[in-house]
């Protein structure tokens, strides 16, 4: 283990994320967050059906309860020879809250991933985002906003996605995803976050595919965070449930991230 726990809590069991504790998973996050009930056939496909390859993360146990969680699933960043990962569920049971348990495993996970992957990229609301830069090293790098304009966004810096990844993506239990071919290499992802709200869209890039991407005007409602870009009409941040706050963390290459822009099917699969 990269850290330790103390006192009353050193024998916790400090563990790598199982396919057979899928159910504890759900039951964790679902009594860890209001409004999210993660099934355990989402948490499968999230954590296991991933082209790119399974979940990397762990638990901790008191006896045999789960009491916290950690995961990433592997991406692919244009730009990066080798594959980033996505910083996704953090949870620690409300009784084991202010432990260190989170620090413990993702510290365990970034130590055990150090030479697999370039990099953890993730988005954090505004109660997490302090624990990642001032515990874990990440670096706060720009805040996502909830805008309507030009949907194009740079190739190089983005997340690109394989035939196989984007097909995974879309098919997203719960809430799939609407796929629309644009131009060679290009794709537009769109997503009713509820029923009555309007369409969230997303221009993606597919693997091997970026050399002559054209300039693409389309205009639409999107959640993005694009380097150096300010959004020229940006909704209210009320319809947004929290800051959304883009942070990485290098883990082989330590010069600064290549990362460009961040969209909602690139962090987001609720």
């Amino acid at each position: 283990m990269s850290a330790e726990i103390k006192g009353e809590y050193k024998n916790f069991q400090i563990v790598p994320i199982r396919k057979s504790a899928i159910s504890d998973y759900s039951e964790l996050l679902s009594a860890s967050f209001q409004k999210f009930y993660p099934s355990p056939s989402y948490l499968n496909w999230l954590y296991f059906e991933n082209p790119r390859g399974p979940v990397c993360g762990y638990d901790a146990y008191d006896g045999d309860v789960l009491v916290a969680h950690y995961a990433c699933i592997p991406v692919k960043i244009n730009g990066y020879q080798s594959n980033s990962l996505l910083s996704l569920n953090t949870a620690t049971h409300p009784n084991y809250q202010g432990r260190g348990l989170f620090k413990v495993l993702a510290n365990n996970t970034f130590e055990s991933v150090s030479t697999s992957f370039a990099n953890v990229i993730g988005v954090a609301n505004s109660k997490s985002v302090g624990g990642f830069v001032k515990h874990l090293g990440f670096e706060s790098i720009g805040n996502l906003e909830l805008r309507i304009g030009r949907l194009s966004r740079l190739t190089e810096g983005a997340r690109c996605y394989s035939k196989e990844e984007l097909e995974w993506r879309v098919k997203c239990p719960g809430r799939p995803l609407k796929i629309s071919p644009l131009t060679s290499g290009t794709n537009l992802l769109s997503v009713k976050p509820f029923r009555w709200a309007p369409s969230l869209n997303s221009v993606v890039f597919e693997e091997g595919r970026l050399a002559n991407v054209p300039d693409l005007n389309r205009i639409g409602m999107t959640l993005d965070w694009r380097r150096g870009v300010n959004p020229f009409l940006k909704l209210p941040s009320r319809f947004k449930p929290s800051p959304l706050v883009v942070i990485y963390k290098p883990l082989v290459e330590s010069d600064s991230t290549k990362l460009s822009s961040l969209s909602f099917p690139d962090f987001d699969a609720f």
